[in-house]
């Protein structure tokens, strides 16, 4: 099956509960999820309402130059794997800064010297361009989660999920999301959030 693309920010814990689902549904299916950084931080620099986080997004910075350095030396599975290990300590082990930084690289079974990209700012570049490539695609009223799978004609921010189905449920989902994209006149459907983020199971690191 044809890949699928999946911007990300490891801060947002909406996306990562809908990564876990497109994990899962990938197991299940079989293709490819190309993941993609997405900078709540660049994307959100004039925006008010995102002052709270600002000084968390300003910590969590090198954890995507980590990442995008990752892609380049070590290419897509690497980038999944750290996602996974940062989304980790961040949404389960309360590691909201990304202090443990180190210990998610090794989680990942990444060398170590990756961490020097932490402080490299030549890597924002490339974050910040694939953060305009994904509002290219979605519009500037929206953000992540962003899937975008080949062949759509409309492309949407969400789905939003707590929690997200697994198993069978998950497939039947992802189905009914894949259909949406195949009319082009569809822009929104969305309800009143009553919950909070309801992660799932904790996910087992290598070295973690």
């Amino acid at each position: 099956m044809t890949p699928v693309e999946f911007y990300f920010d490891p801060a947002c814990p909406w996306t990562w509960i809908t990564s876990r689902w497109v994990v899962d549904v990938a197991e299940q299916r079989g293709f490819e999820i190309i993941w993609k950084t997405f900078s709540l931080r660049y994307h959100n620099r004039e925006n008010p309402g995102y002052d709270w986080i600002r000084e968390r997004l300003d910590l969590q910075l090198p954890g995507l130059r980590v990442i995008d350095a990752a892609r380049e030396r070590f290419g897509n599975d690497a980038v999944g794997r750290l996602y996974t290990s940062f989304g980790t300590l961040i949404h389960y082990d309360g590691d909201k800064p990304l202090a443990r930084l180190a210990d998610g690289i090794a989680n990942a079974e990444l060398p170590a010297d990756l961490i020097e990209a932490g402080s490299d700012s030549s890597w924002d570049a490339g974050i910040e361009a694939s953060t305009d490539a994904a509002i290219d695609i979605v519009g500037k009223d929206a953000g992540i989660p962003l899937i975008v799978v080949e062949g759509a004609k409309s492309v949407f921010f969400g789905p939003v999920l707590s929690p997200a189905p697994t198993g069978a449920e998950a497939v039947e989902l992802w189905d009914a999301f894949v259909a949406l994209g195949r009319f082009d006149g569809l822009y929104e459907i969305k309800r009143t959030r009553e919950v909070g983020p309801i992660l799932g199971p904790r996910p087992v690191l290598n070295a973690g």
